[in-house]
């Protein structure tokens, strides 16, 4: 495991080129989807060279905004995977597995990013809030599990022993029964 440490202005720098880039493949998918029913519309009213001036300055655009989506969510993914394996070495939930907690970590955070405004605190107390509030539900899940299975065991041993306390009664009053009547 490393040791790295995230630092919030590069952590909110990562996050606000990935927001930014998420708006701007939406805003780009939005345009790109109005251009083609367009296109189909005119197509046919017998338009059969109708494109747009700007259709190939659109979709270059779109393409670039979908390339820096994914380079910032790949960058995102990095960070949010150091911070979550930060925060397992730290909080050493003991009936959580590490890297399953590592990945719903990082998985938390991405739920979360769209929630996140700049101007109401810190990138790395929010999301570190987020995972560590998520770690505790997995760790208290997994806690009533064990307990409701333990609970069930017991539950199972009391009913077979009161089945078996409850067969040797009766063999024992068969048995009792039959030497009365001498058969």
């Amino acid at each position: 495991m490393s040791s790295e440490y995230l630092n919030n202005k590069t952590f909110e720098g990562i996050i606000g080129r990935f927001q930014q880039a998420k708006r701007d493949r939406n805003k780009y998918t939005l345009l790109l989807e109005d251009m083609k029913y367009c296109q189909r519309r005119c197509q046919k009213k017998d338009a059969k060279n109708w494109m747009p001036a700007d259709w190939l300055a659109k979709e270059e655009e779109f393409n670039d905004s979908i390339h820096n989506f994914h380079d910032s969510q790949k960058e995102l993914a990095s960070a949010f995977y150091t911070l979550s394996e930060n925060i397992v070495r730290y909080a050493k939930f003991n009936l959580i597995d590490v890297d399953d907690a590592v990945q719903e970590g990082v998985m938390i955070c991405f739920e979360k990013i769209d929630r996140f405004d700049p101007t109401k605190g810190k990138a790395f107390n929010y999301m570190t809030t987020c995972v560590l509030n998520h770690f505790r539900q997995l760790y208290r899940t997994a806690r009533n599990y064990n307990e409701l299975k333990k609970k069930y065991l017991v539950f199972l041993q009391t009913s077979v022993e009161k089945q078996l306390n409850n067969s040797k009664f009766r063999n024992n009053s068969n048995f009792s029964k039959h030497d009365a009547t001498g058969n």
